[in-house]
């Protein structure tokens, strides 16, 4: 009967903060690019578990999830502006998500470009 009694104080203990439920939604990939003819994009999205990823219209998509992140291969008329929208669990922690451009090649030729002057942002979708 001491531990009931136990119990019910560290329970009322336990200050009267509510639980926020996790909201799922939808965050944006957005490039800011250089290029003018760029057919491919590898870009990795780390800070979270990324769902279904929806490429923009023109790009097909391809991902893979590892230690590092999740992979997300975009191909075809790659252009500034979204690149994708792409699902996760609660888009409270959306500051999390951080995107890097790994490679670029050019559409034309195929051969590799210097990533340094292009960016990607993370962001919830309006």
């Amino acid at each position: 009967m001491r531990w009931r009694w136990l119990v019910v104080m560290l329970l009322a203990g336990c200050g009267g903060e509510a639980v926020v439920p996790p909201t799922p939604g939808t965050l944006v990939l957005r490039l800011a690019s250089p290029g003018v003819n760029d057919g491919a994009l590898l870009v990795v999205l780390s800070g979270g578990p990324v769902g279904a990823v929806h490429p923009a219209d023109g790009l097909e998509a391809v991902q893979q999830t590892d230690g590092a992140g999740t992979h997300l291969l975009l191909v075809g008329n790659v252009a500034e502006g979204v690149l994708a929208t792409f699902d996760v669990p609660d888009v409270a922690h959306a500051s999390a998500y951080v995107a890097a451009v790994v490679q670029v090649a050019d559409r034309t030729t195929f051969a590799l470009l210097d990533v340094a002057p292009y960016r990607v942002t993370v962001a919830v979708q309006q």
